[in-house]
């Protein structure tokens, strides 16, 4: 069994990228225990907090320390990611010393109603996790273009449920494959 921490880089209610991330763990392999980790109750990071880190930052970063790799399920704000999915993984760096991310397979997904997905919200991701000693599997990629009839009330669309089984058999196998357990 390979544990999989998931988190969710839209605040609002009932985004896309909640629906996205159901469909997701819905579609994860049996072997996968998929375990939401929630950031929007975190507070935004700053350095003066390294003295005394506040306790649902140290929380959510032992959350993160229990899992063998972790999804990030983001959608994109003018063509970046969001600042809650910045602040959550900074927080996961910090104390300056204390990167409990350093190792930790991660896989990137989302969902935008632009016309290429969150294809340039992952790009920098890609760009931004690997200085700090994440492995973010490349391929495939799991950027949707979301319309009115991509997710339903039971899921999704057929063409996106299908990608979301293929993207996270892949990932569950890279995580197996790239798993800090046993180091």
């Amino acid at each position: 069994m390979v544990r999989i921490g998931y988190i969710i880089g839209s605040t609002a209610e009932d985004s896309i990228n909640q629906k996205l991330a159901r469909v997701l763990v819905d579609q994860a392999p049996e072997q996968a225990e998929m375990v939401h980790i929630p950031i929007r109750h975190l507070p935004l990071y700053h350095r003066d907090m390294d003295a005394e880190f506040p306790q649902e930052m140290t929380d959510y970063k032992q959350q993160v320390a229990d899992v063998d790799g972790l999804l990030v399920v983001s959608p994109e704000h003018n063509q970046s990611f969001p600042a809650a999915v910045k602040n959550a993984l900074d927080i996961l760096t910090r104390p300056w010393g204390k990167n409990i991310i350093e190792g930790l397979p991660l896989g990137i997904a989302g969902a935008s109603p632009g016309r290429f997905g969150t294809i340039n919200g992952q790009s920098q991701l890609r760009q931004f996790l690997p200085p700090l000693g994440v492995k973010v599997m490349g391929s495939p990629l799991m950027a949707v273009h979301a319309t009115r009839e991509t997710f339903t009330d039971d899921g999704a669309d057929e063409q996106t449920t299908r990608r979301a089984a293929s993207y996270m058999e892949a990932f569950v196998e890279f995580v197996v494959r790239h798993s800090r357990v046993g180091d």
